[in-house]
């Protein structure tokens, strides 16, 4: 009867071997994962700081730039000499200098050649504002919907117009032809 009760023994003392080796394995695959989820927490978090290190320091930069060129930056997006070739483009305050420059005259001759318009120019841009507005917004919706996603069409286009008001392709922001009398 010894044999039959240390076989039992022996049973239950393997069983409970088993046991502690089964749950050594399953807690060490459950440290695993969850050491697993810290890093991946972690890394989330790092990366969340990092974009709201440079969102903030975007902002400083564009609280430190004069507001009219920060206007225009954020109308026509930064344009760097090199990635379009355009290097003779000139936006906002120099294209200004550079009109002026181009108008000075010391004679009268030179004045009223700098001031005649040539002929060629349209003399009525507002006739084609509507087709013009209308290729704008085509242009603009879908960089928008990017900007602001979630928006209805009716926000879009608002959003739109205020941006056609201020933007150098509205003809109504274009200089007017000087008209002889």
């Amino acid at each position: 009867k010894k044999s039959g009760m240390s076989s039992k023994k022996d049973k239950k003392k393997k069983k409970n071997e088993l046991e502690l080796l089964e749950e050594a394995l399953v807690g060490d695959a459950e440290k695993q994962a969850k050491a697993a989820k810290k890093k991946e927490r972690e890394r989330k978090e790092r990366e969340e700081r990092m974009r709201m290190e440079r969102d903030k320091l975007a902002k400083q930069k564009a609280a430190s730039q004069d507001p009219l060129f920060a206007n225009t930056h954020a109308m026509i997006g930064s344009m760097d000499d090199s990635d379009n070739g355009q290097d003779d483009v000139k936006v906002g305050r120099a294209a200004n200098r550079a009109n002026a420059e181009a108008l000075s005259a010391s004679s009268i001759e030179g004045a009223l050649s700098a001031l005649s318009t040539g002929g060629e120019e349209d003399q009525h841009p507002e006739k084609r504002m509507k087709a013009l507005h209308k290729a704008f917004e085509e242009r603009m919706l879908p960089e928008m919907k990017q900007q602001y996603p979630g928006l209805r069409l009716g926000q879009y286009k608002d959003k739109i117009f205020q941006l056609w008001k201020k933007s150098p392709e509205n003809p109504m922001n274009q200089p007017r032809p000087v008209l002889k009398s």
